[in-house]
Formats: structure tokens, C-alpha cells, sequence
């Protein structure tokens, strides 16, 4: 066999080819396809490629989809066959194929797989358009593989919805944090999710502040900031407490500063982190036992009377 179609085998003879003849065919068409052939050998070597797409054997269709990989133009009825089939047939194809475009990906996102998805966020050069649908539909695992993708378009709204749908994945917000095309507007909205680590690498790189632990210091005492703390899940706030602690931050000043706005429920997580318990028991102690509670934890913690004082006055209002 030299390449030509006519020196291949003929559409209607290939139902009787032996199973490795026709592996080998498909490789051979897909190369020639590659080749930009004559409109007589062009269309004969489509018409072979539509019959082994839908070959009985996955060894042959896996075959043909690696060789039309490298195809500017392919006919969509065959890309669409290739980009449905079993994943071991598909995702080579959907992962580098140069002839699918942002409408084919459209539509095959919103009804393909998780290995599909996976495949997707693997191309090279991804649209913004493209790399926004997969954060706003594709599962997890398929945003992780899209945050690795440095080649992609990840863009702010695609960040956003990032952290709309999956608020509790820390370890999506931290392949999105190590981004090095993270734009300054998502970064508020990540940096108590992460790890202390990837939050000091926030810090240095959009120079926030002169150290992450003035940074905490900062934002503690921000009314609006404490506001979105209320809503956010537990965990995030759990962890920003727990950081703040560590820089020796979580004071009496920020504890009276949410009695004084309001935040029971951050008042209450706060008091937790410092004791060390789980946020269920002190939120049911302090509705049980309330101010005698109040009083002996914060007299354990060591504040002082006057501290412990003004902090019980203002939690009795």
C-alpha cells in the first residue's frame, strides 16, 4: 500500500478487509486527508473515513481519529461521529482536533461526558467563550484540568462562575490562584479559600500589601467584608479565622467589631476558632448557657474583665 485510495481498498469492499488491513487503512486515510489530495482522491478517501468511523472495531476507529487529528477541514457528520464515541476513540480526537470549532465544542458541551469535558479543557488555545461554558457546565475535575490549561482564554467571568458553583473546592481556587493571567478582580473573592501559601503568592503578586498578615489586619476590620464573611460557607470562614490567629489577629477589637455590626454567627465562629471547638457546640452553649458561657470562655481565652465587660454588654444588646 503507497497512500492513493484507489490503491487502498474500495468503500464497498472493506466490510471483508481482516481486522489489521483496515487498522492500517484508517491510518492511511487519515494521513492522506492530512495531505490536501485531489477532489477525485479527496472525496473517495471521505467516504472510506465515514465508513470506518462507524467501524465495529474500536481499534480501527481509534486509529482513524489519532491520523485526522492533524485535519484542517474534516466533514461535520465525521467529526461528530469521532467526538461521540467511547472516550478512548473521542478524547484523543476532541483534545487536539484542528478541524472542530467553538460551535461544535458549544453543542458538544452541554451534552457530553466528564471524559469529553476533561478533553476539551485540554485544547490548545482555548476561546474565552469556550473556557467560560466549561466553568459554567463542565463538572470539577474538568474546570481543574481548564485552570492547568495556561494556554486558555480564562477570563473574570469565567473565574467568577468558577467560584459561584464550586465556593468550597479549595483546591480549584488554588490551580486558579496559581494562574499567571489571574486577573485583580477575582482575587477577594479566592484569597480565604486558599491555603495560607497560595494567599501569600496572591499578596506578592498583585503587591496588596506589605505582608499577608497586615493584609488580614486590613480586611478584619472592613464592614462590608465582614458582611460577605455572614453568607460565605463555613469553611472559608473557618479558614480566614484560623489564619488571622495564627498572626495573632483575632483580638477582642475585631470580636466587639462583629458584636458591634451584627455578625452573631461570625461573633460565634470566631469564638470557636479560638477555642479550638466546632462551631455547632459553642453556637448551642452560648443559646443554652448564653452570657454565664460567654463570660467563663472568654475568661479562659485570658482577656481581661474590662475586655470581657465590654464584649458582654455589647453581645446583651
Amino acid at each position: 500500500m503507497t497512500g492513493t485510495v484507489g490503491e487502498l481498498v474500495k468503500a464497498e469492499e472493506l466490510r471483508n478487509v481482516e481486522l489489521v488491513a483496515r487498522i492500517e487503512i484508517a491510518r492511511k486515510v487519515g494521513r492522506l486527508l492530512q495531505k490536501s489530495p485531489d477532489d477525485a482522491e479527496k472525496d473517495a478517501a471521505i467516504e472510506l473515513a465515514r465508513l470506518l468511523a462507524e467501524d465495529v472495531s474500536v481499534s480501527v476507529r481509534e486509529a482513524l481519529s489519532r491520523e485526522l487529528r492533524c485535519c484542517r477541514y474534516l466533514p461535520k457528520d465525521i467529526i461528530a461521529t469521532l467526538a461521540r464515541d467511547i472516550d478512548q476513540v473521542s478524547m484523543p480526537f476532541v483534545m487536539a482536533s484542528q478541524a472542530i470549532d467553538d460551535a461544535f465544542l458549544k453543542d458538544l458541551l452541554s451534552d457530553c461526558g466528564d471524559g469529553t469535558q476533561e478533553a476539551i479543557a485540554r485544547r490548545q488555545d482555548l476561546s474565552e467563550l469556550i473556557a467560560y461554558i466549561i466553568c459554567d457546565v463542565a463538572e470539577a475535575d474538568a474546570v481543574g484540568t481548564l485552570m492547568d490549561n495556561e494556554t486558555a482564554n480564562v477570563s473574570e467571568r469565567a473565574c467568577h462562575r468558577v467560584v459561584d458553583r464550586f465556593p468550597e473546592e479549595t483546591t480549584l481556587m488554588e490551580k486558579m490562584a496559581a494562574r499567571a493571567d489571574l486577573p485583580i478582580g477575582i482575587v477577594e473573592r479566592i484569597i480565604f479559600k486558599v491555603s495560607q501559601s497560595y494567599a501569600e503568592h496572591l499578596m506578592e503578586k498583585f503587591a496588596l500589601s506589605e505582608d499577608y498578615a497586615s493584609y488580614l489586619m486590613s480586611v478584619a476590620k472592613r464592614q462590608v467584608f465582614a458582611k460577605a464573611l455572614e453568607v460565605a460557607p463555613l469553611r472559608e470562614v473557618e479558614n480566614y479565622l484560623y489564619q488571622l490567629k495564627a498572626v495573632n489577629g483575632l483580638t477582642s477589637d475585631i470580636l466587639l467589631n462583629y458584636l458591634q455590626n451584627r455578625n452573631l454567627k461570625l461573633f460565634t465562629i470566631a469564638l470557636a476558632v479560638l477555642m479550638d471547638r466546632d462551631y455547632g457546640d459553642v453556637e448551642e452553649q452560648l443559646k443554652q448557657k448564653g452570657k454565664l458561657f460567654l463570660s467563663r470562655t472568654l475568661e479562659k481565652l485570658g482577656f481581661s474583665r474590662a475586655v470581657i465587660g465590654v464584649l458582654l454588654i455589647e453581645y446583651e444588646r
